[in-house]
């Protein structure tokens, strides 16, 4: 189950991407308590059920009379333990829904500590927690107070019942037309009957959760697929296989999901193989979109993009991902060596692959430099690093992968300036053999670009060389 609901968050459309939090509360809550339904609850029913059968059968054997009284007695009983239900699984819901907005609070508190830190957040932000976790806390109250009367009636089921089986029982043997012996039997028969149906009644209240939690699993396995299908993918193509991989827009129009407006509209642009093409614009204009829709990451029909003779509407979004190797502004990074790291750009990459990739994004040098070299760790969001350093690195893992086509999204507006300095000029060096697609805010790392396409709002404003988009900016002091 949790192997499921992983593959079906790797799976999502990228503007469909839920908080970390609700994975993280997915994975380690809702499927342990659903995974509860296998594990112990259907076990408990059907531990209830057998005996609850073959003690009726014994009952109705020795006096059909009796077995009729218990049996109504215990329907009863058994609806009102069913009335516990209800809430039980509406406090079973609002529990799991609340644990989920803990764990985001916990998330967001855990990646922004140092804005936390930075502004004395501290006593907000465990306030804010603390909201969330009061709520777990009522519920919790809530639920127990539920059980409690739902013990207390299985007891009170269980004296009715002897009760009403002394009284007519005793009757019967009065009359003569019951041994008191029989009788005695029969009590304990019942007191074992009314017990186990009893038990069912706590096993289906004791079901609620697991099912709430299944329900809020299923919801996120139904149509969390993109266009590819992770089990079937077909064999990794290199650009040697490409015959020719033009891009071509033909009026893409995008819209986020839940947006009111569009990110894209109308846009037409053809970007020939191996040239270099900047997309400026002033921030929210859809220049990132643009990146990320050629790229393949937000997965549509009828999107107007082809690359070559592929059409991205026919193609596995996998397959055509292959195609790019893309390094943004947040170089991300992960808590393992730094050969590793760079070696996730291409499956089962040998050491000597990884340095070389290594050479060409200019970061040999400093991993060298480094104590461990290349097996020194990254960090947790390679924390160990610098920024130039992790944005190298970064490239590095773009070109390990040796697809034809670069994408830069703003991969040096969190850079010092020698820093940016360093990554533009390995950039640069790599026009030879490569088409380059880059976004940035700093127009004079687009200087030398063949074209350079002006966003705004979400169209294309003018494309043409740097001088020309300089004067119309100016003209149009957007600068």
């Amino acid at each position: 189950m949790k192997q499921s609901i992983f593959r079906a968050f790797l799976r999502q459309n990228l503007d469909g991407v839920e908080h970390s939090g609700e994975g993280i509360a997915a994975i380690n809550t809702d499927a342990d308590i659903a995974g509860g339904l296998y594990g112990g609850s259907l076990f408990n029913v059907l531990l209830a059920v057998l005996p609850t059968v073959t003690t009726a059968v014994v009952i109705f054997a020795m006096n059909y009379l009796i077995g009729l009284i218990i049996l109504v007695v215990g329907l009863v009983c058994v609806f009102v333990q069913g009335r516990f239900a209800k809430p039980l699984g509406k406090i079973g819901k609002e529990t799991l829904e609340t644990n989920a907005e803990a764990v985001k609070r916990m998330s967001d508190v855990l990646s922004g500590g140092l804005v936390i830190r930075a502004y004395s957040l501290q006593d907000k932000a465990q306030s804010v927690y603390g909201v969330e976790n009061g709520k777990l806390l009522k519920l919790s109250f809530q639920g127990a107070f539920i059980n409690m009367l739902q013990a207390s009636f299985t007891t009170f089921q269980g004296l009715l019942t002897i009760l009403v089986l002394f009284g007519f029982g005793g009757f019967l043997v009065a009359m003569g037309r019951l041994e008191l012996a029989t009788l005695m039997a029969l009590v304990t028969l019942a007191e074992t009957f009314t017990m186990s149906l009893s038990r069912i009644g706590g096993a289906w209240a004791g079901l609620q959760a697991p099912i709430e939690a299944g329900r809020r699993i299923y919801t996120r396995l139904d149509g969390k697929r993109g266009f590819e299908d992770i089990e079937n993918e077909s064999p990794v193509q290199t650009c040697l296989e490409i015959p020719r991989y033009d891009i071509e827009i033909n009026d893409m129009s995008f819209t986020y999901k839940n947006a009111e407006s569009k990110a894209l509209d109308g846009v037409t642009l053809t970007i020939k193989e191996n040239e270099f093409v900047a997309f400026v614009g002033e921030s929210g204009s859809g220049k990132s979109t643009l990146l990320r829709v050629i790229a393949g990451f937000y997965e549509r029909d009828g999107l107007g993009l082809r690359l070559g003779d592929e059409d991205f509407s026919c193609k596995k979004a996998n397959d055509w991902r292959r195609k790019f190797a893309c390094v943004d502004q947040s170089c991300k990074l992960f808590d393992m060596t730094i050969s590793e790291n760079i070696a996730l750009g291409k499956n089962g990459a040998t050491l000597e692959e990884v340095q070389e990739a290594a050479v060409l994004a200019n970061a040999d040098g400093f991993i060298r430099g480094l104590e461990n070299g290349y097996n020194a760790s990254a960090g947790e969001k390679g924390a160990s690093l610098s920024g130039g350093q992790k944005q190298r690195i970064a490239i590095a893992r773009a070109l390990i992968r040796k697809a034809p086509i670069l994408v830069f999204d703003e991969a040096t507006s969190a850079l010092d300036m020698e820093s940016e300095r360093q990554v533009m000029e390995t950039i640069l060096n790599l026009r030879k053999g490569h088409t380059i697609l880059m976004s940035s805010h700093n127009l004079k790392n687009v200087e030398t670009a063949d074209r350079v396409v002006l966003i705004l709002k979400g169209k294309v404003e003018m494309i043409g060389s740097y001088a020309e988009v300089i004067e119309r900016l100016n003209n149009k002091n957007f600068c």
